[in-house]
């Protein structure tokens, strides 16, 4: 075998790999059972990217337990910790008092907190839960105004994604980099130009660039390797552009029908 063509492959392998390791925070399946999920009504305007790949329309932005899912793909890590829920149960304080260490360690802080999805409580991620928590959840778990007040938090993430893709935004979400939301104002042209920008782009880097160069700062290196990562998505990019020319000339044509008509 040729050995050039067996350490390409081996680099494939492990760049999928690395790739297939960067994921959202795992909603605990208690918290999917406990505070169940709601949905909002499909848009079929803005832009939704995950990871790198382009999603295609129409968009449900749902919350199941305690995150965020855009066509049941997770989009953000817990927007409130299971343990915060945990903690609002009946005995949950005298179980955090009776467990609680001699000599505790000092609170480690989260690593990123974006802009969107701020949350002080939420635990760093590779943490663990306190041990209140499991203390807590030895038995089944009741909805309270606490719970409820928390689930609200999670629900104002979900509407204010679902409002923003119904005014035309777009939205790049990442395991890898904060959320990027773009306002509608400039959704359009960036979304003109990045199809082939993503073609001639060498690596993440120089779409980074190429980007920067055309006005478009806020995507940063990691926004761009995704894409770089999954530019064979974007054939389905093109053709929803073309669509939405399309769609336009049509608007067009009608509206000048019915001003000659009047």
């Amino acid at each position: 075998m040729n050995i050039k063509v067996f350490l390409t492959g081996i680099q494939i392998v492990v760049a999928a790999a690395a790739f297939g390791a960067r994921a959202f925070e795992k909603v605990p399946d208690e918290a999917r059972t406990a505070l169940k999920g709601t949905r909002g009504k499909p848009t079929r305007t803005g832009f939704v990217f995950i990871n790198g790949h382009y999603i295609k329309p129409p968009y449900i932005v749902a919350r199941y337990g305690t995150a965020i899912f855009i066509n049941n793909e997770q989009i953000t890590d817990q927007i409130v910790p299971w343990r915060s829920f945990l903690a609002t149960q009946p005995g949950a304080a005298a179980a955090a008092q009776a467990t609680k260490p001699a000599t505790p360690a000092p609170a480690k802080k989260s690593s990123s907190i974006d802009d969107l999805f701020d949350d002080d409580s939420a635990p760093a991620k590779g943490t663990s839960a306190q041990p209140a928590a499991a203390a807590a959840s030895d038995g089944a778990f009741v909805g309270n105004d606490r719970s409820k007040a928390l689930v609200k938090k999670i629900n104002e993430v979900r509407t204010d994604i679902n409002k923003r893709l119904r005014n035309g935004q777009a939205f790049f979400f990442g395991a890898g980099h904060a959320p990027v939301a773009v306002p509608a104002r400039l959704t359009r042209d960036l979304i003109a130009i990045l199809p082939d920008e993503m073609r001639d782009a060498a690596d993440g880097a120089d779409l980074a660039a190429r980007m920067r160069a055309k006005g478009f700062v806020f995507l940063g290196p990691e926004v761009c390797n995704d894409l770089i990562e999954n530019r064979a998505d974007y054939p389905m990019l093109v053709e929803r552009i073309q669509q939405m020319k399309e769609d336009e000339n049509i608007q067009n044509l009608l509206k000048g029908s019915q001003g000659k008509t009047k």
